[in-house]
């Protein structure tokens, strides 16, 4: 019988251009419970999940986490794609998962039916799968001074939202290509996609918020209150 391993990678060395404070933002907590405790106990409570990895630079994040014993630290590159590549690279000498789920820290919401939704295709997934929400808004372009340039039809468009799963080999080799062309990517589903694998969005809770600007912290606080 052929196991099928899942292990997960969780991204938390960002530089927070975005997030004006004197606490780097992989370092605070949601009321009361640190950012990167509350990604780690998502995955502790799946059965399917074989081994937990946190990509950081900073040796402080994991020993202050109450799950220390529980998950690797590997050290992280200087961007969000030298940061997965080093990961999975460290997988690929170690004794490498059939699938790896890959998830940013600063999503602290993820509903717990759509976690196990996206489990369940574990066993069987031949490229990759991600969280993402139709865009309901109107959506414009716009330029100098914040001017609209263009209205866009929001028809087929979706937001992406990190967990993402996929197959490992494919995934692993869709990192060393685009790196080797210096490209940057958003997410994982991009490099995938721009590897000519077919990926798909999984629609999934729209409060799957990314903690970017320091405002978002309040909002995603009461958030979690509610859930």
């Amino acid at each position: 019988m052929i196991v099928l391993t899942t292990d997960v990678l969780i991204l938390a060395n960002g530089k927070s251009s975005r997030y004006i404070s004197r606490t780097n933002k992989q370092k605070i907590k949601i009321n009361g419970v640190s950012i990167i405790d509350i990604a780690v106990s998502k995955f502790l409570a799946l059965k399917q999940i074989r081994d937990i990895y946190l990509i950081t630079d900073d040796i402080s994040l994991k020993n202050r986490s109450k799950y220390k014993d529980k998950f690797i630290s590997i050290k992280g590159g200087s961007s969000r794609a030298k940061s997965v590549f080093s990961g999975l690279n460290y997988l690929l000498n170690k004794e490498p998962p059939k699938n790896v789920i890959i998830h940013d820290v600063v999503r602290p919401i993820i509903d717990k039916n759509d976690l196990k939704n996206l489990v369940s295709y574990s066993s069987k997934i031949k490229t990759g799968i991600g969280f993402g929400y139709p865009l309901t808004n109107a959506l414009k372009e716009v330029g100098k001074n914040n001017v609209i340039k263009k209205n866009i039809k929001k028809d087929n468009y979706f937001i992406s939202f990190t967990p993402q799963l996929f197959n490992f080999d494919k995934l692993i080799e869709s990192y060393k290509n685009i790196l080797k062309k210096n490209i940057n990517v958003d997410d994982d589903l991009e490099a995938m996609h721009l590897n000519s694998h077919k990926v798909k969005i999984l629609k999934s809770s729209p409060f799957n918020v990314k903690l970017t600007y320091i405002e978002d912290l309040e909002k995603i606080k009461k958030v979690i209150k509610v859930l």
